[in-house]
């Protein structure tokens, strides 16, 4: 079953540049509400959409490093999800959705990303 990796601004290019797959990236932290409220949605999607998408997330607070990548990559608030196609962003949902909503949402950006699926 896929999962959701852990990932730091550190291992940026060995987890998602280097992907040949869209990626999608959750920016958040633990004392973020809504965050916390997406998080079990979030951990359905890996299940919903299968092997051709990869799921990751980073922690804000975890390290310095992560908050100045995030802040450098245009991530104002949290939870911030991004879709990347080898290490580019094609999409983004930022903030709190309805499970139904974030999964045909998601859906949409990762059909658009043609050239990761190719």
């Amino acid at each position: 079953m896929p999962s959701i990796v852990d990932i730091q601004a550190s291992n940026w290019d060995s987890e998602v540049v280097s992907e040949k797959r869209p990626v999608v990236v959750e920016y958040w932290h633990q004392k973020c509400v809504v965050c916390m409220e997406m998080k079990p949605i979030y951990e359905a999607q890996p299940e919903k959409l299968g092997e051709n998408v990869k799921f990751a997330r980073m922690n804000l607070l975890e390290n310095k490093e992560n908050r100045i990548f995030a802040i450098r990559n245009g991530v104002r608030s949290t939870p911030t999800f991004v879709v990347y196609c080898e290490g580019r962003p094609i999409g983004q949902i930022i903030g709190q959705r309805k499970p139904e909503e974030f999964s045909d949402e998601l859906k949409m950006i990762i059909e658009n990303a043609d050239k990761c699926l190719a």
